[in-house]
């Protein structure tokens, strides 16, 4: 059977990695495979450090990394550190769910897939796990253009042909669906499957103003190198709806036009997404008009000079 080495990037993660760390090793391990586990701290200036020496008697490695470049130069990182055929990359604040996550893993491997994509889904009850939840299930549908990154499974010569992930996204957004844009197009590169019941829980520690920053920096910094790159799969994507470069004329009319209401929406959006009963039909289009508006503003502002 292949190895495997689960790779956790972890940057300030003494909230949440415990609980990661605590799933894998719930998991019931198939006959015959070898596990391995790393975790690359990436300038943490919390106890990440020393959560993750308290594991290293279970195994668990740890790789200290000093790159500002995030997420995707940390998982780089992990990866040249493995010697495995194949990596699990877990987020810190995504743990397995069920106890049966690593058969369905080395179930792919057997397979002898290039990558294989799971999905992160809410953990509780409250409006942002149905959120992630209804997240997820629009994801599964969307075939490969609904594949993300914080639980997926990937041949590490594979990972290699396509030299990791790309680290030009010096913020947020876009920088996995660059790496399975790459991964599809490369040549010899066929396998690349959906693994629907490889599932991990997010800790539902999202807040409205933090998807809104997130969208607005996505927009402003990272959806020009994605656009750049693969013009024809970003025209595909639901942002470039929404970019002010590609966005119908009518809707770049009426994101305009909502523009000076952006922050009233918002703290109104804020205000419905901490109350556990807001139902999903108002809470969630909310969250999406904020979340377009911001990322609208961000492309508005993409070519500023910074």
């Amino acid at each position: 059977m292949p190895t495997l080495d689960i790779l956790i990037p972890a940057f300030n993660a003494e909230h949440c990695l415990e609980r990661t760390l605590e799933a894998i090793f719930g998991q019931s391990l198939p006959a015959g495979l070898d596990l391995g586990v790393i975790v690359v701290n990436n300038r943490s200036t919390d106890s990440t450090g020393k959560l993750i020496e308290r594991w290293a008697g279970k195994g668990v490695r740890r790789i200290d990394h000093h790159d500002a470049q995030g997420r995707s130069s940390t998982i780089n990182a992990g990866v040249a550190a493995s010697k495995a055929d194949y990596v699990l990359v877990l987020d810190a604040d995504c743990r397995l769910a069920g106890d049966d996550c690593l058969s369905l893993v080395a179930g792919a491997m057997a397979q002898n897939i290039d990558a294989g994509f799971g999905y992160a889904t809410g953990a509780s009850d409250g409006f942002w796990g149905r959120y992630h939840r209804r997240l997820e299930a629009d994801r599964v549908v969307a075939g490969w253009q609904g594949w993300t990154t914080p639980c997926c499974l990937i041949k590490r010569e594979s990972f290699e042909a396509v030299n990791g992930f790309p680290t030009e996204y010096q913020h947020y957004g876009f920088e996995d669906r660059d790496f399975i844009c790459r991964l599809r197009s490369f040549k010899g590169i066929r396998q690349l499957v959906s693994l629907p019941d490889l599932r991990a829980l997010h800790d539902d520690d999202t807040t409205a103003q933090d998807v809104f920053r997130k969208t607005y920096v996505s927009g402003r910094y990272s959806s020009g190198i994605f656009k750049r790159n693969h013009p024809q799969e970003y025209l595909a994507t639901a942002y470039a709806a929404v970019d002010v470069d590609t966005a119908s004329a009518s809707m770049a009319l009426a994101l305009k036009l909502l523009q000076p209401l952006r922050s009233i929406l918002a703290r109104i959006t804020t205000w419905l997404a901490n109350r556990s009963s807001t139902p999903m039909f108002i809470g969630r289009p909310a969250v999406k008009l904020c979340s377009a508006l911001s990322y609208f503003r961000g492309t508005v502002d993409r070519d500023r000079k910074q």
